[in-house]
């Protein structure tokens, strides 16, 4: 299920994350292995008021491999180690839908995301998936999908 889409202004995010390059069909496995590294340094220094997981696809039209930036919001930027960066996603106007469903599904949820932004003569480079709480039933699985609008 697709809800409606809406223009918001997003203030700006910390994240702890990994930089990763992946095709399509390896999405699953790099995003997971990535968190992996993520939560174990985060665990290890015991930080708290962790958000959700997150992954920042850049620029994707320019195809594949994606680049990547995979990991989990924090309360403020953390001191990197190893593979893990300390990224600040900007404050931006951007467009959001929170799409319900299995992740194998989600390219509907861009897909919609893609059409709504042409029919209204807006373009994005960046887009981000912020995953909801992880549920066994598929149809509760809620991800926000956030295009990052480009100004003209």
């Amino acid at each position: 299920m697709i809800e409606p889409i809406e223009l918001v202004d997003l203030p700006a995010r910390h994240l702890a994350a990994v930089k990763a390059r992946a095709g399509r069909d390896q999405l699953g496995a790099t995003i997971m292995r990535s968190l992996d590294k993520v939560y174990a340094l985060l665990r290890g220094r015991g930080v708290t008021g962790l958000g959700h997981n997150v992954v920042v696809y850049r620029d994707p039209a320019r195809g594949m491999p994606f680049e990547l930036e995979i990991g989990v919001e924090t309360p403020a930027p953390i001191v990197p180690e190893g593979e893990v960066e300390a990224i600040t996603l900007p404050a931006a106007r951007a467009a959001v839908v929170a799409y319900w469903g299995p992740y194998d599904k989600m390219i509907e949820g861009h897909a919609a995301m893609q059409a709504w932004l042409a029919e209204r003569g807006l373009k994005a480079r960046d887009n981000v998936e912020v995953y909801g709480d992880h549920d066994d039933d598929p149809a509760k699985l809620r991800t926000d999908l956030v295009y990052i609008l480009v100004h003209a």
